[in-house]
């Protein structure tokens, strides 16, 4: 079995992949999001004995974009677009199979219309939400309850 960090040295070790801890998503930053969406799937998909190796470059691959990439979408159609930046930016600077793009394109379903073809891409577009909705409450909802507790008091 191939170890985590040997999947993901050939795409974390890039400058445009670091740059994503520049990049605030969920109360954190977008690295620490992909990250941590890809050591769960790894964990669930080589536990499933599905192809983890795919499954593991999609889900760190599923979000690969900058804020100034994504500002210009329309409001309406943000859950389908980010996708298809992500998965432009990583086929610029890596070599992917058909299932690692099927897995960023469709890790918005069923908010964007591209549904998973793939058993891969379903576990990564669950493991995506249920880490969103933890960093979601853990962090960003956190810091706002903070902020309003300081106002009032």
């Amino acid at each position: 079995m191939v170890k985590f960090d040997a999947i993901a040295k050939d795409i974390i070790e890039k400058e445009k992949f670091q740059a994503l801890k520049d990049e605030p998503h969920h109360g954190l930053n977008r690295y620490e999001h992909v990250i941590r969406v890809a050591k769960k799937t790894y964990r669930i998909s080589s536990m499933l004995g599905m192809d983890y190796v795919s499954a593991t470059r999609g889900a760190l691959l599923h979000d690969y974009f900058t804020n100034d990439e994504y500002k210009n979408t329309k409001r309406t159609k943000k859950g389908s677009m980010h996708p298809i930046i992500a998965l432009n930016n990583a086929r610029c600077e890596y070599d992917l199979n058909e299932k690692e793009e099927n897995i960023i394109i469709s890790h918005m379903y069923p908010l964007g219309k591209i549904r998973p073809n793939c058993k891969e891409g379903w576990v990564v577009s669950i493991v995506d939400k249920n880490v969103a909705l933890y960093e979601c409450t853990r962090y960003k909802f956190k810091s706002f309850l903070k902020r309003k507790i300081k106002e009032r008091y």
